[in-house]
């Protein structure tokens, strides 16, 4: 190189050369090295290029570049290519080199824009011993591989996008799933891993109290252990059990579940843990189970019914039958007079019961049909009350029962069908006769400041608490062998409906019932009462 004045000027590669030796005699120069690779080697201060091998400049020469060029500056060409975000985070407020003398990143890449395309490059940088400020830049062609790579991350991203549109699909299979099922995982002891919101509502407890407790915990108490070991034995053989399950909630309510429970096997087909399913069927087995109830409750009632029939029928005939027998003789003889007279009051009688189970009969079917009607109207409540009291007095037969009416209020009015008002205080009066052997029965009338109250109260044998949930329901009796077919009852209170009445029974076993109707008041008119 000609410097000014025609004094020969060294060339940066042999002052590097100099450099070099005069560090250290005994170095071999590195010429054979540069150029037994293929990678691109420079050695330079971080701007210029001091040497370099050929596959380096090669690389350049192709793109019309001379890289000992006064002007080529090494940063230059790396910027270039800054757009494409390959490799110098903050590249413009340090030098090139540092980041990745800090290692701040695992590996480095650049890439250099060539007239057809641009190449990529794995860089690494090196200082060249004994030097401080000379560095060996190492640049490995990844250009096939990067291709490769874009490939393997557009096939990603497809996959990925398939991956996201499955997902979506199992979120909403999995929320139906969720909304329908009871869903808990277990582990092999039992220990629960895993309840949904499902689980948590029905049940009635708090997910947090719920893992890492025993399914145990949902067993009814005194249910049949032999029903859960059956379940074991078929779960811990890796098979699906499938069945009605009885479980209680936090408030002690027992559901009724279908369910499924199924084993979770590992590779080796092995049982890791369980996956329960329920569907709720509470409300089906209830209401089979009333069905059943039902069913048997109108068998018994045919039975009953069959037989309250034919007694007073057969009664009817007997008794009519044998006062045909004496009649002739009745007429010369009184003792046979009194005789058929006994038979046709005790044929009038059955006849009576008869006619009273067959309207009852009727009363109900008309009820249930919706075909019953009601004339609703303003009537005085006293006089009905004293008037049906009167009329029931007839099946007083036992001395030893006291039967009285007690007024508090001489007149209350109020809205009612007469005929349906009579029969239900008749039903009450009657019923109160049936199980009172001793002591009283009292009918009493008074008011509040909105309604007329009727109490029909006794001394007998009184309800169990058991059976006073279901006293009014068709068919239900106090007790199993009580006569009559469990429909008197059931229509007062369906009477009691229909005209708006509020009906209650007050009633413990061995201390008798009192049963209570009240009716909204007509006026405010009341005087002092009286009583039978």
């Amino acid at each position: 190189m000609m410097g000014e004045n025609g004094i020969v000027l060294q060339t940066p590669k042999e002052l590097l050369k100099q450099r070099v030796r005069s560090i250290d005699p005994d170095f071999r120069y590195y010429k054979s090295l540069f150029n037994a690779t293929p990678e691109l080697i420079v050695i330079t201060d971080g701007n210029n290029v001091l040497d370099a091998n050929g596959a380096f400049i090669r690389f350049f020469s192709e793109q019309g570049i001379d890289v000992f060029a006064p002007d080529f500056m090494l940063p230059n060409v790396f910027m270039e290519v800054h757009k494409y975000g390959y490799v110098y985070d903050g590249y413009e407020m340090r030098r090139w080199y540092e980041p990745i003398f800090e290692k701040t990143k695992e590996h480095y890449r650049v890439a250099i824009a060539g007239a057809l395309k641009v190449s990529d490059f794995n860089i690494v940088v090196k200082m060249l011993e004994p030097t401080d400020d000379i560095m060996i830049v190492t640049l490995t062609d990844i250009t096939e591989l990067m291709g490769y790579k874009c490939a393997l991350e557009e096939s990603f991203r497809c996959s990925i996008e398939h991956k996201e549109e499955a997902e979506v699909l199992l979120r909403q299979y999995d929320r139906a799933i969720n909304v329908t099922n009871l869903v808990s995982k277990s582990d092999l002891d039992g220990t629960l891993t895993y309840v949904n919101d499902a689980f948590c509502n029905v049940l009635k407890y708090e997910r947090e109290a719920l893992l890492g407790d025993n399914v145990l915990i949902f067993c009814v108490p005194n249910e049949d252990d032999v029903c859960y070991e059956n379940i074991w034995n078929v779960i811990e053989k890796g098979e699906i059990w499938k069945g009605v399950l009885e479980n209680i909630d936090r408030d002690g309510e027992i559901h009724h579940f279908d369910t499924t429970i199924i084993p979770i096997l590992d590779k080796k087909g092995e049982v890791i843990e369980y996956l329960s399913i329920r569907h709720e069927i509470t409300e089906m087995v209830r209401a089979k189970e009333e069905a059943i109830q039902m069913l048997e409750a109108k068998s018994k009632f045919f039975d009953q019914i069959s037989h309250e029939l034919r007694t007073p029928l057969n009664a009817v005939v007997n008794f009519t039958d044998q006062a045909l027998e004496n009649f002739d003789e009745m007429f010369e003889d009184e003792v046979i007079r009194n005789l058929v007279k006994i038979y046709l009051d005790r044929a009038y009688k059955n006849s009576q019961s008869l006619l009273h189970l067959i309207n009852s009969l009727l009363d109900m079917a008309k009820l249930k049909s919706g075909k019953e009607t009601f004339a609703m109207e303003r009537y005085e409540a006293v006089q009905l009350v004293r008037e049906t009291f009167e009329n029931c007095s007839s099946l007083h037969k036992n001395t030893e029962i006291e039967y009285r009416l007690n007024t508090k209020i001489s007149f209350v009015w109020i809205h009612c069908d007469p005929f349906k008002f009579r029969q239900i205080l008749t039903n009450l009066i009657s019923n109160a006769l049936k199980f009172t052997q001793r002591g009283f029965i009292e009918v009493r009338i008074y008011e509040t400041e909105t309604e007329c109250c009727i109490d029909v109260e006794d001394s007998g044998s009184g309800i169990a608490q058991e059976k006073l949930a279901s006293i009014f329901e068709p068919f239900q009796q106090a007790r199993v062998h009580d006569h009559g077919t469990g429909l008197g009852l059931n229509i007062v209170r369906e009477y009691a409906r229909a005209m708006n009445f509020t009906l209650d029974i007050h009633s413990k076993e061995g201390a008798g019932s009192r049963f209570s109707l009240k009716a909204k008041k007509i006026g405010t008119e009341a005087s002092v009462g009286w009583s039978i």
